[in-house]
């Protein structure tokens, strides 16, 4: 890249003219010094897109120089090329091993050099570009009128699984399927379970949802038991990618601690529900709020085995079905075996508790 800025340090006069003239006719604004120290006072002041150093160089050497360089933020971002003298493929392994960008052994053609040196500048380029998307990619996540829009198109690159009727993803305590799990359809239902079977689910989610969230931040295991509502099938973030993608995209975070946070005020919102509502108030919300998410929801329209549904609100399945029996006498929903269709959404919102 023509313009771009290069620092030469080496000992050698003849050799350090001969550099500086090479890339001084392939456009380069070229800077040379014989200092380690005086090359260490030029970065600071005013730093450089590449630095070519050979070892051996007065005050501090070249391993000082390039050891100062990725030492901090500043400077890291330079692009190091050391210059060996001789053959010395331990001493190129070690000069990579400390952090340099690539090696250039003398004797050495012209066109040897500004390869070494374009390579590093293109890569420079790209990081920067890559830098610009990343940045412009977060500025559309706060701008999007749906914030986890961005993430579900991280979705996209990895393949479907099918997970068959009452087919169980993973268990409670399990760092097997750790990650994100996006459903392209079908229903996956999420709950604890004690010693004695009992069940509570803490739920249910549908196409376009994703769940798996609170075990993929804490990084440790699966918190509850994911199983199968019916024939699903689902995209999948593992952990590893996850943490990747906090660590490329930091402010997406924010995003996920949004998205817990809502999902932990819903729970407590419903240990609230089952201290303090009647059971009919109860089922109540749960027919809104399934109806609301758009579970298979048309017209008011949502399946959920009536087992589920109970242990979703918390209750047996004979309360359930008395209670289900008493909406349908009083006109509020109509039963169609699994199906539930909501007849008066009014009414079952001004349920009196």
């Amino acid at each position: 890249m023509e313009g771009s800025k290069i620092l030469v340090i080496l000992e050698d006069f003849d050799l350090r003219i001969k550099i500086t003239e090479i890339l001084t006719i392939g456009k380069y604004n070229v800077k040379s010094t014989h200092s380690g120290k005086q090359a260490i006072d030029i970065i600071r002041k005013n730093p450089v897109d590449v630095i070519i150093s050979g070892i051996n160089v007065s005050e501090i050497d070249g391993f000082g120089v390039l050891r100062v360089v990725n030492k901090f933020m500043e400077t890291a971002g330079i692009s190091f090329i050391m210059l060996l003298t001789s053959k010395d493929y331990d001493l190129a392994r070690r000069v990579m091993e400390l952090g340099a960008d690539g090696y250039l052994m003398d004797p050495f053609d012209d066109g040897e050099l500004l390869n070494q040196v374009e390579v590093r500048l293109r890569k420079k380029r790209l990081q920067h570009e890559l830098f610009l998307k990343q940045h412009t990619q977060l500025r559309n996540i706060h701008n999007s009128r749906d914030d986890m829009s961005w993430l579900r198109s991280r979705f996209e690159g990895s393949l479907p699984r099918k997970f068959k009727k009452n087919q169980v993803l993973y268990y409670r305590g399990e760092r097997r399927a750790l990650g994100l799990h996006y459903i392209l359809s079908g229903k996956i239902k999420t709950y604890v379970a004690d010693a004695a079977g009992n069940v509570l689910i803490t739920g249910v989610y549908g196409p376009h949802e994703y769940f798996g969230l609170q075990g993929t931040l804490l990084g440790t295991e699966n918190k509850e038991i994911a199983e199968a509502i019916d024939s699903t099938e689902i995209l999948t973030i593992p952990f590893a990618e996850v943490q990747h993608l906090i660590t490329d995209y930091p402010e997406i975070f924010s995003v996920f601690a949004k998205d817990l946070a809502q999902t932990l005020s819903e729970r407590d919102e419903k240990l609230l529900d089952i201290a303090y509502y009647s059971v009919r108030k109860r089922i109540a919300k749960a027919i809104i709020g399934l109806t609301k998410l758009g579970h298979d929801a048309e017209n008011g329209r949502f399946i959920l085995p009536r087992y589920d549904l109970a242990c979703l609100v918390g209750i047996a399945t004979e309360t359930l079905s008395r209670v289900l029996g008493d909406f349908t006498k009083e006109g509020l929903i109509e039963k169609d075996g699994n199906n539930i269709i909501v007849l008066d959404i009014n009414s079952l919102m001004m349920m009196k508790n």
